[in-house]
């Protein structure tokens, strides 16, 4: 047996382990209609439309049929330029449409994926043609929606704009034949390029120069597409923001074309994953199941997308899908501004629902407690009010979307702090899915996050490149603010088990510029213990410890428990990385504090983000040391969650969760 189908069989054999018995039959379904697919396919099936442009309301309407949107489209000259010559960023690599052969060149490899049936392309992780996911950016025709903005907004740009916008189109229609390559591959894909062609033919509607073309061209894929999405809807364990996306999909094709036979069939389809993975996704405090913050962001835009659908043609708004909007847009309101400073947290591709230019998901007013709980994510987020504004997330939630777990990261107890603005501690990110196998377990590593390392090994088993084993379980214990608005964060994970060891984090925050973090290994035996720092600003070693620098913010940070040591860009081992978009990977500053002895260990961190005033950390030590009595030397730390309501300032979160 080759590697490659040795890899194959294992990837399958993982897969199945997490397959429920009703998975199993759905699985089975998928293939006779997969192996139904290649068999018509292969004896050339009809690519005839049912309906003429003529025959369809959205393609005659004089008016629009898509509801109005908030946008933040001001492109410069520069940007407007090379839109218009048909560049349009892969992600972290350049594309350019410059013919049919454009939508098949993998921008990462340089390779042509086969134009093939769909079913027959290798495509997961070792495939010898490139990421996928770096492929599809350019074929979910997002830019289509970028060029009619600027037709509508600079007349200056509006005949070119619109030429481009319907050559494009017609390109990738004429180049990507129904079931034919790589761009069939993923459902989701499918839906999202749906969307994308009817939002943009639809603000261009009165202005297009060639529209009997045009038009047979979008429902060319409109029809295509949502039969295909029908067919093939991700469910079980591969339920997740794909299902969604999928299902809004559906919404749209039927809500907007009526007139086809299987329209209704695709209304109530997608209405019905809609609400269940909303309900299910968008969890009750707003966060979502994936634990992915970015993928939360598409979730949200997407069932707010469907929302205004609905309402824009008066159709009946399901209330599980109106909450879903609105819990989860109050949980981005909280932790950013804007998708820009959106923490990385988990999995992150830098897709989008609709276009990066949208903005629907940030009308919703952020909770006004501090810290705020998000107990079924499992996030605490604390804000400063000193002279640069500090953001402070803890992260004390699951792995992610069980039972694959697929776009979280071994994470647990980490923390992301931004100062006035700026990033201090971040989150590395993703980098990619399906690329290089070294860079994807890194990147999704424990030893890529803000916490703990135990042994040399992650939290979590990663099995694939989007399934783990062996997810950690963890639980905020408490939260105590005081009158001087001090702040306490005290949570702790078992994904040490199997080594004996369950690490505790103590976070003593005074609610301006200081900040303490007391990490306590309980445990015994003999282990190695590493403390990572990863930092969004310059460093450089001082006397008690380093010093963080960007621009005119100067931080310090100072740590006890082990040797400290800097490193940025290493590869033996990986270490110091930053994935700022995907597929782009940059050296940045990260520190290390390594213990190798006997076991309880705790480190301390203290961090200064105003300079270090000596008396307001010893000030902190002594609340933190105060508020701490009942774990000093280790005595209680592995307590057990029963007892915790004998101290009345302990206020347990998630009572009788994850109890190690």
């Amino acid at each position: 047996m080759s590697a490659r189908a040795y890899d194959k069989v294992r990837w399958y054999v993982k897969r199945l382990s997490v397959m429920s018995g009703a998975e199993l039959g759905h699985r089975l379904k998928e293939w006779r209609r997969l192996r139904n697919m290649a068999q018509a396919y292969r004896q050339g099936m009809s690519h005839s439309l049912p309906l003429q442009p003529a025959q369809v309301g959205f393609c005659r309407s004089p008016t629009h049929l898509l509801p109005e949107l908030v946008w933040a489209f001001d492109p410069d000259a520069t940007a407007n330029e090379a839109l218009l010559a048909g560049h349009w960023p892969a992600l972290g690599f350049p594309w350019r449409w410059n013919g049919d052969a454009a939508w098949h060149r993998a921008p990462d490899t340089g390779k042509a994926w086969p134009r093939i049936f769909f079913g027959d392309i290798a495509y997961r992780e070792g495939n010898p043609y490139g990421d996928a996911r770096v492929v599809w950016e350019s074929s979910r025709l997002q830019q289509l929606v970028s060029l009619a903005l600027l037709a509508l907004r600079d007349e200056t740009h509006t005949e070119r704009a619109l030429a481009v916008l319907e050559t494009m189109l017609d390109s990738w229609v004429r180049a990507n034949p129904p079931l034919t390559g790589i761009h069939y591959v993923s459902a989701m894909e499918c839906a999202l390029r749906l969307i994308a062609a009817c939002h943009a033919l639809d603000l261009a509607r009165n202005r297009l120069r060639s529209p009997e073309p045009t038009w047979r061209n979008l429902l060319r894929l409109v029809f295509s597409h949502a039969s295909l999405i029908a067919q093939r809807p991700s469910l079980h364990s591969s339920a997740g923001n794909h299902s969604i996306a999928e299902a809004v999909g559906l919404v749209y094709a039927g809500i907007l074309f009526p007139e086809h036979g299987d329209a209704a069939r695709w209304l109530a389809q997608g209405l019905r994953i809609m609400q269940k993975e909303a309900q299910r996704q968008v969890l009750p405090d707003g966060g979502g199941i994936e634990q992915s913050f970015w993928y939360q962001l598409f979730v949200v835009d997407l069932l707010g997308l469907a929302q205004a659908l609905l309402e824009h043609h008066r159709h009946p708004v399901p209330r599980v899908l109106s909450d879903a909007v609105r819990r989860g847009r109050r949980f981005l309101s909280a932790m950013a501004d804007a998708p820009e400073t959106l923490p990385r947290v988990g999995d992150g591709d830098d897709g989008y629902a609709l276009s990066p230019h949208l903005r629907i998901s940030w009308n919703e007013p952020a909770p006004a407690e501090n810290p705020v709980v998000f107990p079924d994510a499992g996030y605490t987020l604390v804000r400063g009010q000193g002279r640069r504004p500090v953001r402070l997330v803890f992260d004390h939630g699951p792995l992610g979307m069980p039972p694959a777990c697929g776009h979280g990261h071994a994470d647990a107890l980490s923390l992301h702090v931004t100062v006035g603005g700026r990033e201090l501690l971040i989150d590395p990110n993703t980098y990619t899915y399906t690329g290089d196998p070294a860079w994807r377990r890194w990147f999704r590593s424990t030893a890529a996050h803000n916490t703990v390392r135990v042994d040399g090994g992650d939290q979590a088993r990663q099995e694939t490149a989007f399934q783990w084993s062996h997810a950690p379980r963890a639980l905020l214990v408490a939260v105590r603010r005081d009158d001087c608005g001090r702040t306490l964060l005290l949570a702790r994970h078992d994904g040490y088990r199997r080594r004996g060891v369950i690490h505790w984090r103590a976070v003593a925050f005074d609610g301006a510029d200081h900040l303490l973090v007391l990490d306590f290994l309980a445990g015994e035996g003999y282990h190695l213990a590493e403390l990572f720092w990863h930092l969004g600003a310059d460093a450089e070693p001082a006397a008690a410890g380093f010093i963080l620098c960007d621009g005119d913010m100067v931080a310090s940070l100072e740590v006890a428990g082990g040797a400290a040591s800097l490193h940025s860009g290493e590869t033996a081992p990986v270490l110091g990385w930053r994935s700022p978009r995907y597929g782009v990977r940059v050296p940045a500053n990260a520190i290390r504090v390594r213990y190798a002895g006997r076991f309880p260990h705790q480190f301390r961190t203290a961090f200064s983000f105003n300079g270090a005033d000596r008396e307001a950390i010893t000030a902190l030590e002594a609340f933190l040391d105060r508020e701490m009595a009942h774990y000093r030397e280790g005595r209680l730390w592995t307590i057990q969650e029963s007892k915790f309501s004998a101290y009345p300032w302990m206020r347990s979160i998630s009572p009788g969760r994850s109890r190690p």
